[in-house]
């Protein structure tokens, strides 16, 4: 009886998070219910943050998204052309 009951309120709880509400389909009386000062013309995102599992809302225009993509982009090509330069060629078989 009572593992039935747990699983039920599992269940509902799963339930009820399995069916969230788009961002950009959010009103912005919604966002600004949320706690955020977003406008109404920004796109917020969830953002992966290291050390923790709960993600960051971060909220943005367009236009600043796409320049954020392009240096977050542009980083992760830079660091991966440092480590492949590093561990390639003579320099990191050399014995001497």
């Amino acid at each position: 009886m009572k593992s039935s009951v747990l699983l039920f309120a599992a269940a509902t709880l799963l339930a009820a998070c399995a069916t969230p509400v788009a961002p950009e389909a959010a009103a912005p009386q919604q966002l600004a219910d949320a706690g955020t000062t977003a406008s109404p013309d920004a796109v917020c995102r969830k953002i992966e943050v290291t050390g923790t599992r709960f993600p960051k809302k971060e909220c943005r225009t367009a236009d600043e998204w796409r320049e954020f993509d392009k240096a977050t982009a542009d980083s992760a090509k830079e660091q991966t052309d440092k480590i492949q330069r590093l561990n390639s060629g003579g320099a990191s078989q050399a014995g001497g």
